[in-house]
């Protein structure tokens, strides 16, 4: 699995919102995308989902233009996350982690062994077994997350696309969902590609970071290289500091507050 991203440049109405990116995603990596509101995180996801056109560049998955891919294939290798979801339909948890199958099934097909299995690890895997015969709309904000996480993962792509897969979680569901996705690339071998608002994810795993600037300018390497003080002030226009805890080792970046 691999995907490269080719001179980018992404926007609207042949404006762009970021310019001239170049790097290459490679298999069982996470990418954080981290920007202040406005500064094109959504746009550059909407382009690498080929939901929009590139303004120009390219953009390619496994050697192939991502817009020579049809939707059908293309949803085979990378499963999108969104930030929000609430049916307008009171669905069962399980009804909508099997929608993930439906790259895989003829029209309105049935769920069959394979699918099946592919629900049941998906929900074990993040140990909501006990979520399978609740209403989807009617359990909590972060346990909707993680079945739509699910959903992704009964998907079974190299690639999962999440849009700040924490926002709006408390503090506790916030670490299990990170937890989570973690593990998903430590036993699963897949790729993460994700936006937050949390500098502290692009200390996780190695992380490589994507950070994106109103300006249009941007940076990319691994996180406890380009994470630093300053370019969280240029990014948030906010003092912080960078500070790793004993004896865990975690790094963390701490807004200093003006009161």
């Amino acid at each position: 699995m691999r995907i490269d991203v080719n001179n980018l440049s992404c926007g609207y109405n042949n404006k762009s919102v970021i310019r001239d990116i170049d790097f290459t995603i490679g298999r069982k990596e996470l990418w954080c995308v981290l920007g202040a509101n406005g500064a094109g995180k959504t746009t550059f996801f909407k382009t690498l989902l080929n939901l929009i056109k590139p303004v120009s560049g390219m953009i390619f998955f496994d050697g192939i233009p991502m817009n020579k891919w049809n939707r059908k294939e293309l949803a085979r290798q990378i499963a999108y996350v969104p930030q929000h979801h609430v049916p307008p339909f009171p669905f069962l948890v399980e009804d909508i982690v099997l929608m993930g199958r439906n790259p895989y099934q003829k029209g309105m097909g049935k769920m069959n062994a394979q699918d099946r299995e592919a629900v049941d690890q998906a929900l074990s895997i993040l140990g909501i077994e006990y979520l399978r015969g609740a209403v989807y709309t009617k359990i909590s904000g972060g346990e909707r997350q993680l079945v739509l996480l699910a959903r992704a993962i009964a998907q079974d792509t190299p690639v999962l696309v999440l849009d700040e897969p924490v926002s709006n979680l408390d503090f506790g569901n916030q670490a299990r969902v990170m937890t989570h996705i973690c593990n998903l690339i430590n036993k699963t071998n897949r790729t993460i590609i994700m936006t937050t608002h949390f500098p502290d994810h692009g200390f996780l795993e190695n992380a490589n970071v994507l950070l994106l600037h109103k300006t249009g300018l941007h940076s990319i390497g691994k996180g406890s290289t380009v994470i630093t003080e300053n370019a969280v002030q240029a990014l948030y226009d906010i003092d912080n500091k960078i500070v790793t805890i004993e004896p865990c080792g975690k790094t963390i970046c701490v807004p200093m507050y003006r009161l």
